[in-house]
């Protein structure tokens, strides 16, 4: 196959659609949105790739999933369950293992590019 997925400009995408919560509220539930711009069902795992926003909020999460994330805006804390804290901003890339759980903090509106494999 030689066609290329491609979202340009994540950063700037204006109509992203509303979403289901990637976690369970703590206190008010954070307005979240998303447009994704590839999927792949496939027997080793599906595969979704596109950009994600969230308000800023508190979710608890109990990830299933593998996820490469790269910041695009905004400030976010995750707490993991053995107490470690990690200050992500603008620029930074991370991976949530599978398995992951802790407290999503966000502090001001978080946009990322991800890639999640289920």
């Amino acid at each position: 196959m030689s066609a290329l997925f491609v979202q340009k400009q994540p950063v700037h995408i204006a109509d992203l659609e509303s979403c289901d919560s990637f976690g369970e509220p703590i206190g008010a539930l954070p307005e979240q949105s998303y447009q994704e711009f590839f999927s792949c069902e496939k027997e080793a795992g599906d595969i979704s790739m596109g950009t994600w926003e969230c308000e800023p909020g508190k979710l608890q999460l109990d990830l299933k999933e593998l996820e490469f994330c790269h910041i695009l805006k905004g400030h976010w804390r995750l707490t993991a369950e053995d107490g470690t804290v990690t200050d992500l901003k603008a620029g930074d890339s991370f991976c949530f293992p599978r398995g992951w759980k802790g407290v999503s903090e966000v502090i001001e509106t978080v946009r990322k590019a991800y890639t999640m494999i289920i």
